[in-house]
This record gives C-alpha cells, sequence and structure tokens, in this order.
C-alpha cells in the first residue's frame, strides 16, 4: 500500500504539470484580442506666429556710471586717399590675417575680424590698429594700409 500511494501522488504531480504545460500552449496559441479605442485628431495645421526679435541701440554716455568721470569720446580722422601699392620687400610686415566680417543685418556698417601680430581686433572702415589701417572690404578679402603700403588680405 505503501508504494501505491506513491504511485498515485506522483501521477496527480505528473498529470497536473503536464496539464498546465498544455494550458500556456492553448492559450499562447489562441490569445484573447483586446479592443484599442481609436483617437480622433484634429488634423489642421496652425503655423506659429513669428515674433520679430526686440532691437536695441547703445547711447553715448558723458559721465562714467562707475567712476562718475567724463567720457571723452576719441575718434581716428583719416582722409580717403587712394594709396597707390608699392613693390618693397616684406621683412617689417606685421604677420597680418584676416578672419570674417560682422554685419547688422539692418545696417551697412561692417566690422573686419583682423589678426595683427597674434592678436585679434576688430576694426570698422578707417580704423588703425598697431600702424594698420583698413581701407575697405568684403566677405571674401579686405584691404589694409601698412606704412603708406597697400595689402590686400584674403580670408582663411
Amino acid at each position: 500500500m505503501k508504494n501505491k500511494t506513491k504511485t498515485y501522488i506522483l501521477l496527480v504531480a505528473v498529470f497536473g504539470l503536464w496539464g498546465t504545460v498544455a494550458y500556456k500552449i492553448f492559450n499562447g496559441l489562441n490569445p484573447e484580442v483586446l479592443e484599442i479605442d481609436t483617437q480622433e485628431f484634429n488634423n489642421t495645421f496652425k503655423p506659429k506666429t513669428i515674433v520679430e526679435s526686440d532691437t536695441f541701440s547703445v547711447k553715448n554716455v558723458k559721465i562714467d556710471p562707475f567712476l562718475g568721470t567724463l567720457y571723452s569720446n576719441k575718434k581716428n580722422n583719416t582722409t580717403s586717399k587712394k594709396i597707390k601699392p608699392k613693390v618693397s620687400n616684406n621683412k617689417n610686415l606685421p604677420k597680418i590675417t584676416f578672419s570674417g566680417l560682422i554685419k547688422k543685418q539692418n545696417t551697412t556698417d561692417q566690422v573686419f575680424v583682423l589678426n595683427i601680430n597674434n592678436r585679434q581686433y576688430l576694426l570698422k572702415k578707417g580704423q588703425i590698429a598697431d600702424s594698420v589701417t583698413v581701407v575697405s572690404g568684403n566677405t571674401k578679402e579686405v584691404v589694409v594700409s601698412y606704412n603708406s603700403r597697400s595689402l590686400t588680405i584674403k580670408r582663411q
């Protein structure tokens, strides 16, 4: 009798295990389909309005707000003479490179970015830095004057 009870218990365990496996396979082959609610979208296109950016202006201040002293505005007076290029040796010339041009969209003021002897300068037409005067220029090249010599420097 002892062996029969163990056999019956093992038979119930084996049928239970195989029944569970068969149930999982049957449910895997015939899954229940869930209904998905469809949402209706409003497909009208509404573009964002473009907001124009605020402009600002810088005013000349006569008194320094931090020191309380008067501020003097120094302007370089230059004459616009045509300078003829002269052929000479380039020993004494400083190392000048043209990095680019800065220009506001609404104005015609142009600021040239020049590197003179590895120091960067922002110069307008007619300004002088390290004896180098900006004569004219565009986005591709700039014409400078150094010791009454005219040099054309292309953008790097």
